[in-house]
């Protein structure tokens, strides 16, 4: 469940007022982990850090091997290290370590998600080798990656024709 601003402000300053994170979690039925976070979050940027996100962030590798280096440098836990950098979720930098552990920098990079279009073809083998399967594969392929082709081919017409047109009737 996501918690407005004005909730999360509320909340804090309950808290502020001596309450315990516990009854401040029964107070307003919620888990007192989120009111700790909150009040640290809070602390350590003010109302930004507690701000509800408005979609996902993307971190560049660069960023991402700050984040990571500065973790190991300074000894932090990766929650303390989230509430450094204003990270909503410690596990993201828990992820990011890891790949950067398995992988290094090219860990760090972001990956290309969504509907990918297919696997290669199975180049390796001779076409008299391969199987029924492997060759309707390589089929697909070849038929998207020439439609891509035309389709890019056609968009650098379009340039090409956009810039003659501007370029003629400066004259």
């Amino acid at each position: 469940m996501r918690y407005d601003l004005d909730f999360k402000i509320k909340v804090i300053a309950y808290y502020g007022e001596g309450h315990t994170g516990t009854a401040t979690g029964e107070r307003f039925e919620v888990d007192p982990r989120f009111v700790r976070k909150w009040v640290k979050q809070y602390q350590s940027g003010g109302i930004d850090a507690i701000k509800p996100k408005t979609g996902k962030t993307k971190y560049s590798s660069d960023f991402k091997y700050q984040v990571i280096a500065l973790m190991l440098a300074e000894e932090l836990s990766h929650s303390e290290t989230a509430l450094k950098f204003n990270i909503s979720s410690p596990s993201l930098i828990s992820h990011w370590y890891k790949a950067y552990r398995l992988h290094g920098m090219s860990g760090l990079t972001s990956k290309c998600k969504g509907n990918t279009l297919m696997k290669p073809p199975i180049a390796s083998k001779p076409d008299d080798e391969k199987t029924p399967t492997e060759l309707k594969r390589e089929l697909q392929y070849l038929r998207a990656e020439n439609a891509y082709l035309k389709k890019l081919d056609a968009r650098l017409r379009e340039r090409e024709q956009a810039v003659t047109k501007q370029g003629s009737s400066k004259d």
